[in-house]
């Protein structure tokens, strides 16, 4: 047929509980209010052709589309680069609304991983070393959680601190930055 976009296809079923799923996900980081999500995921569950879906994702990061946005030859699924929209090849990426300072959550160190490997080291090391009163054991277990698990801490916080206040705040003057 003439006119026809050659990147637009019909959908199958496997492809909208893909979407489904995408968008269960996007709810779930809270991307998404509950109202949204009900109103995209019927939407999808409607959408005849993949183009019908590049609304409902448009506004979320790339990485989170489904694979029947990807446009043939772009990117390949693992290898690191966000698949196009079909209909959207050749035009610029748009940016997410946080702009060029905001970071992607991968970004940043998990510190609620750090505090939970900390936890652990301080119930299979620090409770016996205290319990013990050998003071040997209880200064390797502090140097360790000093050397190894403050640092991350410190990094994950200033990061998250730094990034509220350059997003949610007035832009503050900290000398030179």
């Amino acid at each position: 047929m003439a006119g026809t976009d050659p990147d637009r296809y019909r959908l199958s079923d496997k492809e909208r509980d893909e979407a489904l799923e995408r968008l269960r996900t996007a709810l779930e980081e809270g991307r998404l209010d509950p109202e949204e999500h009900g109103t995209r995921a019927g939407a999808a569950l409607e959408a005849v052709a993949n183009t019908d879906l590049v609304p409902l994702f448009e506004d979320l990061p790339p990485e989170s589309w489904p694979s029947a946005l990807a446009v043939p030859g772009d990117a390949e699924p693992g290898d690191g680069r966000p698949p196009t929209p079909a209909g959207t090849a050749g035009r610029p990426p748009t940016r997410p609304e946080g702009g060029e300072g905001s970071s992607d959550r991968r970004d940043r160190p998990d510190a609620g991983g750090l505090v939970i490997w900390a936890g652990i080291i301080f119930v299979l090391w620090g409770v016996p070393s205290i319990s013990s009163g050998n003071t040997d054991a209880i200064l390797a277990w502090l140097v360790f959680l000093v050397v190894f698990m403050v640092p991350g801490v410190v990094v994950a916080t200033v990061q998250t601190v730094r990034k509220r206040s350059d997003g949610d705040e007035p832009a503050i003057d900290q000398g030179g930055r």
